[in-house]
C-alpha cells in the first residue's frame, strides 16, 4: 500500500549506485506500507487472472480487476 506520494530520492540508499555513494540507481521512488505479509502463491492460482499472460511472461502492472482477484486469492491462502 502506497504510503507517502512519488518522489526523487525518498531513500537515496535505495539500491545505491555503488559508483555514486548516497545516490540510488532508481531514483524515482514512492514509501510503501505492508498491511500483511502473506505466502507465496503457486503460479497456477495467480496465472488466470492475469490477462495480459503471455507465455512465460507477464506484465507487472495490474488493472483493479486483477488487483481484486490477487487479493482474494492472498486471502483464501493466508486466513
Amino acid at each position: 500500500m502506497a504510503a507517502s506520494f512519488e518522489g526523487a530520492n525518498i531513500d537515496p540508499t535505495a539500491w545505491e549506485d555503488k559508483k555514486n555513494p548516497g545516490e540510488s540507481r532508481f531514483p524515482a521512488q514512492m514509501r510503501v506500507m505492508t498491511r500483511q505479509v502473506c505466502e507465496p502463491l503457486e503460479e497456477d492460482s495467480f496465472r488466470p487472472i492475469l490477462h495480459h499472460y503471455n507465455g512465460p511472461k507477464f506484465r507487472l502492472e495490474l488493472n483493479i480487476p486483477e488487483a481484486l482477484s490477487l487479493l482474494e486469492i492472498l486471502a483464501k491462502n493466508n486466513p
